[in-house]
């Protein structure tokens, strides 16, 4: 043992013996804190350390005071030392050297005093210091020491034996406020999570844009509050965990998080984290645990949520510079992270498996405008340049999904053009806002998806003909293209006078109509159907006149919708139950000479016939003939259910007696054109959907399966009521008009004088029916009259709510 130890020393003398330059004298440097590795270019010693390092605890047992003790063996030195105390878990620095001596100093590694060093190269054969360990602390520590004998001789990480530390104050590590109050229903919950999004909060969900149909797998929102501090909600379906993070960028790393997670016994713990930058690893620190607390929270059916508070202003300590990095939610912009997972680990939360998405929009969380993203295309719109988008209203929030603008610089007349999620975007030069007769300039991406290949070509749209032939390229000249993810934009210079197909275009004389679309398909020689965007501008304008264009009206393509919607699902729906199962309701009370069911009826199908001829008109008006494209078969059905209702009053008009032998057939024919009309319509509707020009966003199918639910379910439960009345009344009533269609009305029928059994129920049906109608007609009329209804409706709250 002796012998050993000589031998040790000795060797660290003649070692010690070799004096170098270079190495840092004034102590380690502060990137030395995690790899307590000296910067010196040589590697550590492998052998184990002749040296002792070791810990004791010092005074009350509750202190959490250490004496850490490194001496090198007799006759032997060192010159230089990095000493800190490792959370066995997170292995960070933790706590402070407390009694330092003249010759050291403290290094901030990550919290103040963390790690001690020495100030100078001398030799030394110990160091005696005191550590102290955080409030609240109870845990194990270790002690870790780097020694330096000289440049290239050094030991990294010598280990003391781990040691329980406890002090007193309020322990950091603790979960905040784990006992805070359990809600039980989730879906209050989720109602309250939803309300308010961009109103009075920020939200974010996953998936992308599941708000609207409520429909988020995980959702999270923050929101401030009066006394300053910020209150996030959080809620995530099948998940143990749900966090919610704040980040310079849409990616991991680098990010203060706050996290809930629920045990299997129904817990639920709040805590704060640190995503680690480049390592796709997130860890809690004790020094972290502070500046929030969890004010209720929610564990049912697999789903986790909780509300919590969180200071305006706190710090998140840099794992890997051991900096404390500043938060401040009052001033500074952040995007939102938000993430779920199924899986816990220790001490951390798993992978999330459940969400991962980040907010697009980097803002102050105290904001809750949607941020405008600047767009260079619209820099000068009503300055220096004529601007046109789609849809109306769109220039001011930089939102189009098609505009074009119009720049005159000398004799040169500069275009520029951009369409989301289109192949074409064409720019046209009208005498009115009519497709016809018009010179076209069209942007076109050519080739694969991936490739930026864009043309720019001029065309003619054929007068009276929806059609466009493509001439080529004279007369323009392109500047600049892009096709980006789906975002086509270009940039061409157009001659000032031009003459296509015989007729002169000079635009600086003239004053024309703009036509913009756009699309998403090519044909072999031209543009495909417009079924991003259309649209033309209400009047003329000279292009060298620099003021804002605007849309021409869609106030015929609105009322087309609403009366067709009015007719079909409002008037038709109720007049065709009324005829069907109330003739024996209502009996010897009569409106206008007739029985109340017939009187009805009559009414809501000549307003059914009104709306639908009138609509009919009106958008053969607007469109100006016959469509292609996609909208030619919603067309071709609208035709068709037109034309059935025009019929129908003339047949009816034209019925034989009630008692003659032909009145059978005309059963049969009114009961198939009505019911034939009424199909044709609502699928006509449907495929309404589809139409660019209708703007109504695609659930509006769900809103149309609703009603058929609807209607079908009225209809089964009335004839099943019908089936009980004739049972207990133990002879055939005419509730069905099909049991009459082979034969002529009987002098029984005609003979009756009282209701049919459960009147009174299928007057409360009737009643609960048209509110139904009623207010499904209402919902789609507002959205076909407010459409793009999503960007009014946030342009309405905009105004409202600045």
């Amino acid at each position: 043992m002796g012998s050993g130890m000589g031998l040790s020393a000795l060797t660290l003398l003649l070692l010690g013996a070799v004096e170098l330059c270079g190495g840092y004298k004034a102590g380690a440097p502060l990137f030395a804190c995690r790899t307590m590795t000296p910067g010196h270019g040589a590697p550590a010693q492998s052998d184990l350390a002749p040296y002792t390092l070791s810990a004791d605890p010092v005074g009350p047992p509750d202190a959490g005071r250490v004496r850490v003790n490194l001496v090198a063996p007799r006759g032997a030195f060192f010159v230089g030392y990095l000493i800190q105390a490792r959370n066995l878990k997170t292995e960070d620095a933790v706590g402070s050297f407390v009694r330092v001596p003249q010759d050291a100093s403290l290094i901030d590694c990550g919290n103040k005093g963390s790690a001690i060093t020495q100030r100078d190269n001398k030799r030394k054969r110990t160091v005696d210091v005191d550590w102290e360990a955080p409030d609240g602390w109870n845990d194990d520590v270790q002690f870790l020491a780097t020694v330096v004998l000289n440049y290239t001789t050094f030991w990294t990480k010598m280990e003391s034996d781990a040691i329980q530390i406890v002090k007193r104050g309020a322990p950091p590590q603790r979960p905040a406020d784990v006992n805070a109050p359990q809600d039980q229903d989730l879906s209050a919950w989720e109602n309250q999570l939803y309300s308010g999004c961009g109103s009075t909060k920020n939200c974010v969900g996953a998936p992308p844009n599941c708000f609207q149909s409520k429909t988020c797998t995980a959702v999270g929102t923050i929101s401030r509050q009066n006394d300053g501090n910020f209150l996030i909600e959080m809620l995530a379906k099948n998940s143990k965990y749900v966090a919610y993070g704040f980040s310079d960028d849409i990616k991991m790393g680098g990010d203060a998080v706050i996290e809930c997670e629920g045990g299997d016994d129904g817990r639920v713990q709040a805590f704060r984290s640190w995503n680690v930058p480049n390592n796709k690893k997130n860890v809690r620190r004790p020094e972290d645990q502070v500046d929030f607390s969890l004010q209720r929270s929610l564990r049912s059916d697999g789903a986790i949520a909780c509300s919590l508070v969180l200071s305006s202003q706190f710090s998140a300590l840099d794992s890997e510079t051991f900096r404390p990095i500043q938060f401040d939610l009052d001033n500074n912009e952040y995007h939102a992270l938000l993430a779920a997972g199924s899986a816990l680990k220790q001490n951390t939360v798993g992978f999330h498996d459940v969400a991962y998405v980040s907010s697009p929009e980097k803002k102050v969380l105290s904001n809750y405008r949607k941020v405008i993203k600047r767009d260079e295309i619209f820099d000068g719109c009503g300055a220096t340049k004529n601007c046109f988008g789609i849809p109306q209203g769109c220039i001011e929030l930089q939102s189009c999904t098609a505009v074009a603008t119009f720049m005159v610089q000398g004799t040169r007349y500069i275009f520029e053009m951009k369409a989301n999620g289109a192949a074409y975007v064409a720019v046209g030069l009208s005498e009115d806002n009519k497709m016809g007769g018009d010179a076209v300039m069209e942007c076109v991406h050519e080739g694969s998806a991936s490739s930026n290949s864009i043309r720019a070509y001029t065309s003619w749209n054929k007068p009276g003909d929806k059609a466009n032939e493509r001439l080529g390229e004279n007369g323009i000249t392109l500047l600049n293209g892009t096709y980006v993810d789906g975002t086509i934009y270009c940039k061409l210079i157009r001659d000032p006078v031009t003459t296509v197909k015989g007729k002169v275009f000079d635009l600086t004389r003239d004053e024309y109509n703009v036509l913009l679309a756009a699309g998403s398909t090519l044909k072999p020689s031209g543009v495909g159907y417009h079924d991003v965007a259309v649209d033309a501008t209400a009047q003329k304008k000279a292009l060298s006149d620099v003021s804002a264009f605007t849309a021409s009206t869609k106030i015929f393509v609105h009322l087309h919708g609403v009366f067709m919607v009015s007719a079909w699902i409002g008037a038709a729906s109720i007049g065709i139950v009324l005829a069907r199962y109330y003739k024996q309701t209502w009996v010897g009370s009569r409106l206008c000479t007739k029985d109340q069911w017939f009187a009805w009826h009559r009414f809501l199908m000549v307003i059914t016939w009104l709306l639908s001829v009138s609509g009919g008109i009106i958008i053969f008006y607007e469109v100006g003939g016959w469509v292609q494209g996609p909208s030619e078969t919603h067309a071709l059905l609208g035709v068709i259910t037109t034309s059935l209702a025009f019929i129908q009053p003339i047949g009816a008009y034209l019925r034989p007696h009630p008692e003659s032998s032909k009145r059978w057939v005309f059963n049969w024919l009114h009961w198939l054109i009505g019911n034939g009309a009424h199909i044709v319509g609502i699928v006509t509707i449907f495929l309404a959907v589809e139409i660019g020009k209708a703007e109504l966003p695609p659930w509006t199918d769900w809103i149309l399966v609703a009603y058929v639910a609807y209607y079908v379910l009225v209809h089964l439960i009335l004839s099943v009521s019908g089936c009980m009345s004739e049972q207990q009344k133990q002879q055939r009533v005419n509730s069905f008009p099909m049991k009459d269609m082979h034969l002529s009305r009987s002098p029984s029928y005609i003979e009756r004088k009282s209701d049919a059994p459960y009147s009174g129920f299928r007057k409360f049906i009737l009643f609960l029916y048209v509110l139904g109608i009623i207010a499904v007609t209402a919902v789609l009329n507002v959205m076909i009259v407010y459409a793009p209804i999503e960007k009014n409706w946030d342009s309405m709250k905009e105004m409202i709510m600045p």
